[in-house]
Order: structure tokens, then C-alpha cells, then sequence
């Protein structure tokens, strides 16, 4: 029997859940000899010809009839309604409905079935949750991100939760259905706890795949260089504003740092930090590609990672992932209550708040620390393992070969 993917969305791996879903499926293509994959139309032919032996299955990212577009154009409160009693928009409601009749026809045929979101709809998890398969079929969800919107963490929950009682209605019907049920993170997990009914026999955590090659870093590789260059790539969503980093930057007359920033920025937040950019200050604010912006890691002295000022965060952002796969000390600007602290634990030396002046002046003043740096770069490569395809596979093995 065939094991079959079904990813939400794969077309612009630029963005991070496209960018751990397509690591993902080329892990997961080598394990196996056939795999089928279902995703939108807007995936692209040079990737579909990247991962020879899998065979493709598309339907309609753009997949709204006449009669819906209608409705949105003339009786926006019908569709309103319908948003709500349906847990859908029109094109993920749509979404759905391709995916389940993909399955109907095909549910015999394979024996291990693995749902991959972008975060956005979850229409993959959805789809199984009125479907009966073989008994044997595994049904593996594996989640991105909160969901629905809001279910998110402040700052970033959005729409009325009375709004999206059947949104959650419908994903808490699709864990009755999985037979296993992947995180990439241990908070993310536990904050899912709070709006559903998980069964924990059924969950792993497991990080988010990334290209890695394993490489363990030795300390004196990296360099410890009177000039140093701070590199940030990736958005910046308006809850992480860097404004107190750099001002505090900006407070050491006699440090030789240059910060660079690449990346979209939100415009709260670009309006906040525009003042600064200088000849040591470069901002950058536009997305790069994401070939680029690794490059961009590759050639910076240390990296920041910079995460909202809440309280907690359940993400674990592909970002770190990579930045942790570059072998460069991160300067993490984190919850104390995040994935990413719990895995650097207290003793990592170059992580505080965000905006915790007293803490971040004392990170600057102990970049040319040498037994910082060895402990930083110590932990960093402790966690190397973890993020490894080699891990990956093997957790991912072991759910697929029960």
C-alpha cells in the first residue's frame, strides 16, 4: 500500500510553513519507495520535478463558483453566516470538499495518511474527520501554528472567539479521527490543551524538519572579531518590535557593531525603527528569498531572534531552526515561558526579554565574552541532534512503522 501527504498549502516556500513542509516531505520521500501528495495548483513544476517518486495530485487554490463569488460581491451577511455555521470561508469550505472527495476515492489505497497545514484554514485535518478509512490506516495530523485565530497567544489573537465556535468544532472532530498527532513544539502542545481535548497517547513533539547538515560546531571555529556584525532575517510582525534593542544599541558610544535587518517589517513597526538606520544601523525592509537570507546568516558573527513581548509563546519559529543549523551565537529575545527558552534553558547566556534594557545592555557588553561564547555555542550545538533529518526521520519512522 502507498503512504499519501496532503499539505494545505506548498506554493511560495518563502514562508515558514511552506519552507518546514516541503523539508518535511523530502525526509519523508526518502523513507519511502511511493508517495502520493495532494496540494493546491499554485505548486510549482520545478518543485514537483525536484522529488522524483512522488506523484502529485492538485486542486484549486482559486476555487470559488460563480455562485459564491455572487453571495461575496451582492449578500456579504449570507456569507458571513455561512462563515461562521460552516467554520469555513468559501475556499477553505471548498478546500474540504476537495480533499474528502480526493479520499473517498483513494481511502483504500494507502496505509499511512499525513496532514500537513499552513496554519491558515486547516482544511487538511478537517477533510478526515467524516471519512471512514480501513481499519490499519494511520491518520497522522501534523499542527503549525494555533488555531483558529482566536485561539492565538496575545498579542496575536485576533477575531471574536464566539465568532469561531465551529472552526474549533471542526478541528476538535478531526483529532477523534487521527491516529497520531504531531507538535513541533512542547508549549504548543500545552496551549492547545486550553481550547481542545487531546488524547496524549496519541502526540509526539516533534521540530520542524529544515535542510541540515549536522555539521557540530567547535568553538573555535567561530570567530571572536573586534567588529562585529548582528544579523536578523525574516518578518517583523508588529508585536516584535526591536526598537528597545537598537536604542539600547544606540547608548554604547565605543561598540563596534553594525545591526542589519532583511525582511518584511510590519509598519507600526518600520515607523518605530526607521529613525535609526544609519552606517550601522541597516534595515532592510523588504522579503528576500530564503536562499538569501540564509547566506545572510551564514556571513553574520551572531544572529537575533526576537519573539513578542507577552508572557508566553508556543511557537517554535523556523527561524531558530535555522539559525541554530548556521553555528552562529544567537542573541534570543524571547518569553520566559517559550519553546525557545525551554530548550536553551536559564543557563543560555545571550537570552532575555524583549524589552528588558538592563539585560540586553549586559548581552552587548558580553559578546567578546569567551566563556560565554563557549557556553552558548555549546548549548546551541547540544540541540543540533534534535533538529537533525537524522532525528526527524527516525521519530517520524517509528509513528509509521507501528
Amino acid at each position: 500500500m502507498k503512504n499519501l501527504v496532503i499539505i494545505e498549502e506548498i506554493g511560495d516556500i518563502s514562508v515558514s510553513a511552506s519552507i518546514v513542509n516541503w523539508s518535511l516531505l523530502e525526509v519523508l520521500n526518502k523513507r519511502f519507495n511511493y508517495l502520493d501528495v495532494l496540494t493546491l495548483d499554485n505548486i510549482s513544476n520545478e518543485h514537483v520535478n525536484k522529488l522524483n517518486g512522488c506523484s502529485f495530485y492538485l486542486h484549486k487554490k482559486n476555487n470559488l463558483s460563480n455562485f459564491q463569488i455572487l453571495i461575496r460581491k451582492r449578500f456579504k451577511l449570507i456569507q458571513t453566516f455561512f462563515r461562521i455555521l460552516s467554520g469555513n470561508d468559501f475556499e477553505h469550505y471548498n478546500r474540504v470538499r476537495n480533499i474528502r472527495k480526493f479520499l473517498t476515492a483513494n481511502k483504500n489505497k494507502y496505509e499511512n495518511i499525513i496532514l500537513l497545514s499552513g496554519g491558515m484554514g486547516f482544511s487538511t485535518h478537517q477533510a478526515v474527520s467524516k471519512i471512514s478509512f480501513l481499519n490499519g490506516t494511520k491518520i497522522i495530523g501534523v499542527y503549525h501554528d494555533p488555531y483558529p485565530s482566536s485561539a492565538y497567544p496575545e498579542p496575536y489573537n485576533g477575531a471574536n472567539k464566539y465568532y469561531e465556535i465551529f472552526k474549533k468544532r471542526n478541528l476538535q472532530n478531526s483529532f477523534k479521527k487521527l491516529t497520531h498527532i504531531i507538535f513541533p513544539s512542547q508549549r504548543l502542545y500545552e496551549w492547545y490543551l486550553r481550547d481542545y481535548k487531546i488524547c496524549d497517547r496519541k502526540v509526539s513533539i516533534i521540530p520542524h524538519a529544515v535542510k541540515f547538515d549536522d555539521r557540530i560546531v567547535k568553538f573555535n571555529e567561530t570567530k571572536i572579531v573586534e567588529k562585529f556584525t548582528i544579523v536578523h532575517t525574516g518578518t517583523l510582525l508588529e508585536p516584535r518590535n526591536p526598537k528597545t534593542f537598537i536604542d539600547v544599541f544606540n547608548s554604547f558610544k565605543n561598540l563596534d557593531i553594525k545591526l542589519e535587518f532583511y525582511g518584511s517589517i510590519h509598519k507600526n513597526v518600520y515607523k518605530s525603527i526607521k529613525c535609526f538606520e544609519g552606517n550601522t544601523v541597516l534595515i532592510n525592509n523588504k522579503r528576500i528569498p530564503y536562499s538569501q537570507a540564509l547566506n545572510k546568516q551564514k556571513n553574520a558573527d551572531f544572529l537575533l531572534l526576537i519573539e513578542s513581548g507577552a508572557e508566553f509563546s508556543p511557537f517554535l519559529p523556523t527561524k531558530f531552526v535555522d539559525y541554530v543549523n548556521s553555528g552562529k551565537p544567537i542573541i534570543v529575545l524571547t518569553p520566559e515561558k517559550s519553546e525557545i527558552s525551554r530548550l536553551l534553558t536559564n543557563e543560555y547566556p545571550f537570552k532575555t526579554t524583549l524589552n528588558n534594557k538592563k539585560e540586553i545592555q549586559n548581552i552587548y557588553v558580553n559578546l567578546d565574552n569567551y566563556n560565554k561564547l563557549q557556553l552558548a555555542i555549546k548549548i546551541l550545538n547540544n540541540l543540533k541532534y534534535y533538529f537533525s533529518e537524522k532525528f526527524i526521520d527516525s521519530a517520524y519512522s517509528q509513528i509509521l512503522n507501528k
